[in-house]
């Protein structure tokens, strides 16, 4: 048996740190079962920093770098008989820029780390593998931090909200994003009409890391639109992703005004749930975030299940309940499509 030890990235806010550490043995308990190794991590302070340590048959270079994907690790060593540490990998290299998903700043923005934690989740429980070319829908994306994250993966990624102008801004940031990096891409415009009726104006992204990948058709894409999260049936007919990853409203209420009662977060997601299903191919995932003083777990999980999904367990996807800030205490479910 190997020992491996990993330095867990810092947070300025102590209290949180804490709560880091349980979301960070669960992330990586799921990403070492991806990769058909299973070892217990187990928390250690060295140096008066956080660390995660297990032992595990020698890891592959396959394993090392899926263990590469995780938000909250900053490098990973192995432990030699003397005590020495080996470094084996720092984070994964980022399709488009580390910074990608960092520059844009607004009121409500879920954390980056965060964000990678909850993709992590969703792909590690999913059937799939990361160089399947997947496809990633935020159905309620804000400015387009999830996205964002998926396309570092080099993966695709589908972005709605209700929000027109938290979707434009998220595609202007973007557009300038690429041209600022010099890199090359096209975005074209598609009206898509319901019942006769303009539903939304798809904005789609094609780019590459280089010009000769551009040339030869190695691209990826981003499109994003203001849909409403339970409209997406008028636009997708059938599964157009592997993986839906959505960190949800914290508040009470989620819906445009106009004089009417905006409907509950509950009744938007019982409405929203079996679209979101229906757009999930085959053995992909779903990994939601939710305040649990809005939201009840047991009825966020419940309402998965009654949506056709198979909700994960286990020591990667259970306990995941942790304090974010005052009248903020978020919790996460994950499940899967099997049919």
């Amino acid at each position: 048996m190997a020992k491996y030890c990993a330095l867990l990235r810092p947070h300025a806010n102590s209290r949180y740190q804490a709560e880091t550490v349980k979301l960070a043995r669960a992330e990586l308990t799921a990403l070492l079962e991806k990769g058909g190794c299973r070892a217990e991590a187990r928390r250690e302070t060295r140096s008066g920093c956080d660390w995660l340590a297990f032992e595990a048959a020698p890891l592959n270079p396959a394993q090392v770098a899926l263990i590469g994907f995780a938000a909250h690790l900053y490098v990973l060593f192995e432990e030699t008989e003397d005590g020495a540490l080996r470094p084996l990998f720092g984070q994964s290299e980022a399709y488009l820029g580390g910074d990608l998903p960092l520059v844009l700043k607004y009121k409500g923005k879920t954390n980056e780390t965060f964000t990678s934690f909850l993709l992590n989740l969703a792909f590690c429980a999913s059937n799939y593998e990361a160089e399947d070319g997947l496809t990633v829908l935020d159905p309620m994306c804000g400015r387009g931090t999830t996205a964002f994250i998926a396309l570092n993966r080099g993966w695709n990624a589908l972005g709605f909200d209700q929000d027109a102008a938290a979707v434009d801004e998220g595609v202007k940031y973007f557009r300038k994003y690429l041209e600022y990096h010099r890199l090359k891409h096209t975005l074209t415009e598609k009206s898509m009409t319901a019942n006769g009726r303009q539903a939304a104006v798809l904005r789609a992204f094609q780019f590459a890391q280089t010009p000769e990948q551009f040339k030869r058709g190695d691209t990826r894409a981003l499109t994003m639109a203001a849909i409403p999260a339970a409209n997406l049936k008028q636009v997708y007919k059938k599964p157009c992703c592997q993986l839906i990853v959505s960190d949800l409203p914290y508040g009470v209420q989620h819906a445009p005004g106009g004089g009417r009662k905006a409907p509950s977060l509950e009744d938007m997601l019982y409405e929203a749930l079996p679209v979101w299903v229906d757009l999930l191919h085959t053995g992909g995932a779903m990994a939601l975030s939710f305040n649990v003083n809005t939201l009840r777990p047991e009825m966020v999980r419940g309402m998965m299940a009654e949506a056709g999904l198979d909700i994960m367990d286990g020591a990667a996807y259970e306990g995941l309940e942790h304090w974010v800030e005052q009248a903020i205490t978020r919790d996460v479910a994950v499940a899967v499509r099997r049919f």
